[in-house]
């Protein structure tokens, strides 16, 4: 994505400047779901990808009207509004692609993120430096396994940027790609000008999130039960009872006479 973005853009890049003010939030949303790609060269990459598909799907749109019609201006008619058609799809699928990269990379950051600082409290009670700790979280990322490639990018800021601890826990906790990382990562700047103990920090963190996870986990094991009885009483018991009231209903009534006390 990120070589035809540029791509795109060296072509066409000069018609979407204007029109990038139409599309508020896109680039937190790339910088979120790790696209490092600027907005402008995105929506040139967005408007070739609709353009391609609604071409695609009005060429075979086409040859399927000319199958069925000889009115050229039917077939012109179809084809022209496949095109439009599968364009806006294209348009609003490409749009929406880095929201949907970075609500998957939020709920593996929060999945992870208790484990993730469980370790790191770990790696700090034992003395290491808070920038080696950044390192091995980088190298636990490469098992997909760690903050979603966040702690990559942070270690790659420090090392080949230059950036210094603090303005890179910044930069990363301002993207706010998960509320729960940020929160960490603003505790670990406060603890780290303060000179306190990371490691005990790490561990009480670590601790509260697994009491959050837990928590999390009850509540939709609560809902999963509410489901399941809903469905054995919609699903099992109401038709059990609607066939007996059925054939209670159905059956014939007693005569009168063969009541009790009837006459």
């Amino acid at each position: 994505i990120l070589e035809l973005s540029y791509l795109s853009r060296r072509y066409i890049g000069k018609y979407t400047v204007s029109i990038a003010r139409l599309f508020p939030g896109l680039q937190d949303s790339l910088a979120k779901s790790g696209m490092y790609v600027p907005a402008d060269a995105y929506i040139s990459f967005m408007i070739v990808i609709s353009a391609a598909v609604g071409f695609v799907a009005a060429l075979n749109a086409f040859i399927l009207a000319s199958t069925l019609s000889s009115s050229p201006a039917f077939v012109g008619v179809i084809a022209f509004t496949v095109f439009i058609v599968g364009g806006m799809f294209g348009l609003a699928f490409t749009y929406l692609y880095p929201s949907i990269g970075s609500g998957k990379k939020k709920r593996s950051i929060d999945e992870g993120l208790p484990y993730t600082v469980s370790f790191m409290g770990i790696l700090s009670s034992s003395g290491v430096s808070a920038k080696r700790v950044m390192r091995s979280l980088a190298q636990l990322e490469k098992a997909d396994v760690g903050l979603g490639g966040e702690a990559t990018v942070m270690y790659r800021d420090m090392e080949l940027l230059g950036g210094d601890l603090i303005s890179v826990l910044k930069t990363e906790a301002k993207k706010g790609i998960s509320p729960l990382l940020s929160g960490i990562l603003d505790g670990f700047i406060s603890t780290v000008r303060s000179g306190g103990d990371l490691g005990q920090y790490f561990q009480s963190e670590a601790k509260g999130l697994m009491r959050l996870r837990r928590s999390i986990l009850k509540e939709f094991v609560d809902v999963l039960v509410m489901v399941s009885e809903m469905y054995m009483g919609l699903m099992v018991a109401f038709p059990l009872i609607l066939i007996v009231m059925l054939v209670v209903m159905s059956s014939p009534g007693v005569p009168l006479d063969k009541m009790p006390g009837g006459k």
